[in-house]
């Protein structure tokens, strides 16, 4: 990829009402995931691995845990002297004030267009971070460059019945061009020959040009619409190419998909294919040894983080960095986030436990897979009555 050619925006924008409690204080893409990372990795690993060096980053408010993880983008390679991170916050429409939205309504996408102007790219790609992938962005633009349409999106081809109401699916057509990008209720909408979605993963290349005439054209209207219902738009207006996707896949849309994602990781094959591929997965670089396993401790099937102290039992569950689980505690089937301290003799299964959260001894913590529990973050409790409140 030349230098310079690509411009890439990522859009963190995203529906985060079902994920809460875990979204209460974040927006999705710093979400916690697979013992280290966080969701807004995987776009940016991909903008890396690419070669892109100028991204713009849509926060949806103060972006705090944003900027905290991201610092100046020296772990993506983004910190350089052409180009770089810039992080744009206090961007969801539902939280600015009705006096704000006045003053915004033909300026909403000042930033956008100042940002695509500047970074002199012929091309632009904007990606959310709630669908989890790898993706070869190279390629990407090859399609996208080899074809007319002035939009490409990307798919992942899910089974039909895999899907719930709220997934979003692109309609083909037979020389596989995406026409519209509707929910899966639709009654437009049906599965092809081989009971198959075209699951959108929220994807879009186009020249930046083109863009920023479809951003400038939504601000002369006064569209106070977000850029994901944009992107919507552009397909169903110009028709898009479409761009299969074939590695791992996980959408993050509520608490049980979050919880069924990290449980999917454990799996070999769907690790070995997310984060062992020819393009790796960077995140915030954190210097700590590795995690200490004592004698009396038994871990299997499970994924550890560096810097925890273990003693107790850990079966097929996500352990993220600086856990202290105590001796005689039971981890079954959940996730446990950063700085998590677990008291002696606990039992804890199907759960999703935040970050920095204190959990006294003796207590049994316990969901299901279809309803698991969650603790959230910072969250102390050392009766089983706190348990039953959460």
């Amino acid at each position: 990829m030349k230098h310079n050619s690509v411009s890439a925006i990522i859009n963190l924008v995203e529906p985060w009402e079902q994920l809460e409690p875990l979204t209460t204080n974040r927006p999705v893409g710093t979400l916690p995931f697979g013992g280290r990372y966080r969701l807004i990795d995987f776009p940016l690993s991909s903008v890396t691995n690419a070669g892109i060096q100028n991204a713009m980053i849509i926060s949806p408010r103060s972006g705090r845990s944003v900027a905290d993880h991201l610092r100046s983008g020296n772990d993506w390679n983004l910190d350089t002297i052409r180009g770089g991170l810039f992080n744009f916050p206090y961007n969801d429409l539902s939280l600015i004030a009705p006096q704000k939205k006045e003053t915004l309504v033909h300026h909403y996408y000042d930033n956008t267009i100042l940002f695509l102007k500047r970074s002199n790219s012929e091309y632009t790609v904007i990606m959310g971070t709630r669908n989890i992938c790898n993706i070869d962005l190279r390629a990407l633009l090859r399609y996208h460059q080899e074809r007319d349409n002035p939009v490409t999106t990307v798919y992942k081809s899910i089974d039909a019945k895999d899907s719930d109401p709220d997934t979003t699916v692109l309609q083909l057509t037979d020389n596989g061009m995406a026409t519209a990008i509707l929910p899966a209720a639709s009654k437009n909408v049906v599965p092809n020959d081989n009971g198959k979605f075209a699951k959108s993963l929220n994807i879009y290349m186009m020249s930046t040009v083109d863009l920023i005439d479809i951003l400038k054209e939504a601000n002369e209207r006064g569209d106070l619409i977000s850029l994901e219902n944009l992107m919507l738009q552009a397909v169903m207006q110009h028709s898009a190419n479409a761009f299969e996707y074939t590695g791992y896949y996980a959408n993050i849309h509520d608490i049980e998909s979050y919880y069924d994602s990290s449980m999917s990781i454990l799996e070999e094959d769907n690790f070995r294919s997310l984060f062992y591929s020819q393009r790796r997965i960077y995140t915030k670089v954190k210097n700590e040894i590795p995690t200490f396993f004592a004698k009396s401790s038994h871990v299997k099937g499970s994924l550890c983080g560096t810097g925890g102290y273990i003693e107790g039992k850990i079966d097929h569950s996500v352990i993220f960095r600086n856990v202290f689980i105590n001796r005689k505690s039971q981890i079954k089937d959940s996730v446990i986030m950063q700085g998590t301290r677990i008291g002696a003799g606990t039992k804890v299964e199907n759960a999703i436990i935040d970050k920095n959260v204190v959990i006294g001894p003796n207590l049994q913590l316990k969901g299901t897979p279809e309803n698991p529990l969650v603790i959230g973050k910072g969250k102390r409790i050392f009766q089983q009555t706190e348990v039953s409140n959460e």
